[in-house]
């Protein structure tokens, strides 16, 4: 049976407003088209001057990957959301840079890619930044229910199968959709309160800890190789 990748991305003045992905059969490509369009004109950062959706047949076998174990943090504030996050990094040693720019760089296309020793940015293009692409769940139901968090579940299990990467964070660039997460270990610790209701802040934070010599592999995998993730 064919798959194919559906990717969605849509802009205003330049500047990213809204992005999706999909891999689909072909009886379920013009319902996912139009949903994907009717997100991209609805969505909260605003109408689209320049709108794309894209279908490409996947050709060659599919990586899977398993979904990572959910584990839902307690918090009832951003101060609370912060602490954690503070301590969290704290208790496993992860590089305190990648939470600065966790909760100071927004508008991103993709996601920053930081040495997790030195915490040099080694995205090639670091206005752009590392764009993650053809990914979705083996199971339909599950990628089309609670949409933010089952596409952030998506990414964040294809992120986590590179053994070069060491966590993830990110925060919806949705000004409505509060809730971020980290992905450590083969755990997505989901966390409310990232940011007020309403914040125009949103980004995606990779920390590598692999060879230099590995880092345009890694980025490859992430922008080009088609995964589902398998359900645990």
């Amino acid at each position: 049976m064919s798959l194919y990748s559906v990717k969605m991305r849509a802009s205003a003045g330049g500047r990213h407003t809204s992005g999706a992905e999909r891999i689909v059969t072909v009886a379920q490509l013009p319902a996912t088209t139009q949903a994907l369009t009717n997100r991209a004109l609805s969505h909260p950062n605003g109408v689209p001057d320049f709108l794309n959706v894209s279908v490409t047949e996947i050709i060659g076998d599919i990586v899977q990957v398993p979904a990572l174990e959910v584990v839902e943090v307690a918090s009832q504030s951003v101060a609370e959301t912060h602490t954690y996050l503070q301590q969290f990094f704290a208790d496993h040693k992860l590089n305190p840079l990648a939470l600065e720019l966790l909760f100071s760089v927004t508008g991103l296309r993709g996601a920053m890619l930081i040495d997790a020793r030195t915490g040099a940015n080694l995205s090639p293009d670091p206005d752009r930044g590392v764009r993650v692409s053809a990914m979705d769940h083996a199971d339909s139901a599950a990628a089309e229910s609670k949409q933010y968090f089952a596409e952030a579940m998506a990414l964040a299990a294809k992120v986590a199968a590179h053994p070069n990467i060491l966590a993830e964070l990110c925060i919806s660039d949705d000004p409505a959709y509060t809730t971020g997460y980290i992905a450590f270990e083969g755990t997505y610790y989901r966390l409310r309160n990232c940011k007020a209701p309403g914040e125009k802040l949103g980004t995606r934070v990779f920390l590598y800890d692999g060879p230099a010599a590995e880092v345009a592999e890694t980025i490859d995998y992430l922008e080009n190789t088609p995964v589902l993730v398998m359900p645990r």
